[in-house]
């Protein structure tokens, strides 16, 4: 939210619905609200969508850049908290995916709301196909292959002066530059283009008539509205964090070791004791600084494991906002480090199978975590005479 919100008038939703008025009002007067406008561009003979968002992205750029060398805002900041990682075969998937749908469908997930909010009815089964495929997609972001396809070829957050090796201080400068330039020639390569093939413009690339889809898209809308604004007038109270789902220091150990994408452990003890020893893979973040994390906002696909140095009775708030399962290791530290730092009682001699493999675990996470040689396991029992 940019704005506070204050029962029972909800300020941050009202200013958000003003503003994307605003910006869908300019779209559709733009033409964007309409499948041939945006088609065009993949034939060609309209390029009007490309000149319009490229416009935007090097005015944006020049402002914050202008803004941080002026010393209104720190660059590099706004660029890591709003730039995401590289996953290499995902994004290119995901841009294939999206582009088929651009190109089926005349919209973008953008400019579908714009032409549902104008009365098109082909907006509103391109918005309608949007959720399904956002509900197909959240279903399976948990799943085990699906999630390892989605973690596949990770290269973390870089930057364009940092692939080119440019100094930090000048280093976006220098790209913005180069950036402005290449916008001014491919504007003046999108007018050659256009006129140039401006005999395939589709002849019924014309506004829609209004009828009885328009006027039954339209009504909805404007019933949804009003149930909108009804809700915002609805007091928001207070909920009760729910006390987190324990979780065994054995389990945990098996997870990290072999699904370590499906969970994320965050350490809430002391940065020193943190950083001297840890759960593998954990991140150290004390307890009052864990709302920095911005855990609302975050993938619900893993599960969110708290160690604490103890049990942990009741979830943090900032924990409690995230959309996911979370978990509190059973014991806090001290069950780990009972578990995975102190070297294991060997089973017995007739032990069963079961136990023999909890104490290879055992050993073998305790050999790691130390650097200590792992005891060898018990001899099997002679066979009977």
């Amino acid at each position: 939210m940019t704005f506070p919100v204050l029962p029972p008038f909800h300020v941050g939703l009202v200013v958000a619905i003003a503003s994307g008025f605003c910006f869908g009002f300019v779209l559709e007067r733009a033409g964007f609200g309409r499948a041939q406008k945006l088609v065009g561009q993949f034939y060609g003979y309209d390029l009007s969508v490309f000149k319009v968002m490229f416009t935007a992205v090097v005015t944006a750029m020049t402002v914050v850049l202008l803004a941080s060398a002026a010393g209104l805002t720190e660059f590099k900041v706004i660029a890591d908290h709003a730039a995401s990682a590289t996953w290499l075969v995902p994004f290119v998937a995901g841009g294939i995916v999206v582009g088929m749908g651009f190109v089926m469908s005349g919209y973008c997930p953008g400019t579908s709301w714009v032409a549902m909010g104008s009365g098109k009815v082909d907006g509103l089964f391109t918005v309608v196909g949007s959720m399904l495929g956002g509900l197909v997609w959240s279903e399976l972001e948990g799943r085990p292959g699906f999630a390892a396809f989605h973690n596949a070829t990770y290269l973390g957050s870089f930057y364009l002066w940092e692939l080119f090796h440019l100094p930090a201080r000048a280093g976006p400068a220098i790209v913005g530059a180069a950036v402005v330039a290449m916008a001014v020639a491919c504007f003046a390569l999108a007018e050659r283009v256009e006129r140039a093939l401006a005999g395939r413009a589709d002849p019924l690339a014309r506004g829609t008539p209004g009828g009885r889809p328009r006027r039954f898209v339209i009504s909805g809308l404007a019933a949804g509205a009003a149930a909108a604004l009804a809700l915002l007038l609805v007091p928001v109270g207070t909920q009760a964090v729910p006390s987190p789902a324990q979780l065994s220091a054995a389990d945990l150990a098996r997870r990290v070791l072999e699904e370590p994408w499906s969970v994320r452990v965050v350490d809430l003890r002391r940065r020193e004791a943190c950083a001297a020893r840890r759960v593998p893979g954990a991140e150290c973040v004390p307890e009052p600084e864990l709302g920095k994390l911005g855990l609302a906002d975050a993938s619900p696909a893993r599960d969110l494991v708290l160690v604490a140095d103890g049990s942990l009775a009741a979830t943090p708030p900032a924990a409690g906002a995230f959309p996911g399962r979370v978990l509190a290791l059973s014991g806090g530290w001290k069950a780990w480090e009972e578990y995975a730092l102190a070297p294991p009682s060997p089973p017995a001699a007739d032990a069963d199978p079961a136990a023999r493999d909890a104490f290879r675990l055992r050993a073998g996470l305790q050999s790691a975590l130390t650097g200590m040689k792992a005891a060898p396991p018990p001899p099997p029992p002679s066979a009977a005479p």
